[in-house]
C-alpha cells in the first residue's frame, strides 16, 4: 500500500467526531481552533466572529450540509446581496487625494529657497 499524504485521516477519538446535537458555537470553535494562526487571529475579533456564526446557523437553518464546499458556495452565492449588505456597513470608504497647490516641474526653482532646481534638492529620490 503507497502513502497518500492527501487522504483524510480518519479520526479515532469520539470526541473529535461533529455531534449533531452540539450547539454550532461550539462547532465553530473546534474548527477555528484547527485553522492556521493567520486565519485564527482574524477570527478572534468578536464582531467578525458574531457574523461568522450568525451565517453558520442561517445556513445550517436552510438545510447546507458543512461538509459540502458546493452546497456552500450555491447557498451564498443565492445569499451574495443579503452578505454584503450586513457585512459591508462599518467599512469606510476610501477617498482619492487631490494636489490643489501650483505643481512643481524638476528644473523649477526649488521651494525651500535653497536656489537650486527641485531634483537636485527636495526633488532627489522621488
Amino acid at each position: 500500500m503507497i502513502w497518500n499524504p492527501f487522504k483524510r485521516k480518519k479520526r479515532e477519538d469520539a470526541a473529535a467526531q461533529p455531534d449533531k446535537n452540539e450547539p454550532i458555537e461550539q462547532r465553530i470553535e473546534r474548527e477555528i481552533d484547527a485553522l492556521p494562526a493567520m486565519l485564527k487571529g482574524k477570527l478572534n475579533d468578536p464582531e467578525v466572529k458574531k457574523r461568522f456564526v450568525e451565517i453558520a446557523k442561517r445556513m445550517e437553518q436552510d438545510g447546507v450540509d458543512f461538509k459540502s464546499i458546493r452546497q456552500m458556495k450555491k447557498w451564498m452565492k443565492t445569499h451574495e446581496a443579503e452578505l454584503r449588505a450586513g457585512g459591508g456597513a462599518d467599512v469606510p470608504k476610501v477617498e482619492t487625494v487631490v494636489h490643489d497647490g501650483p505643481r512643481i516641474g524638476r528644473n523649477d526653482p526649488c521651494p525651500c529657497g535653497s536656489g537650486k532646481k527641485y531634483n537636485k534638492c527636495c526633488g532627489e529620490g522621488k
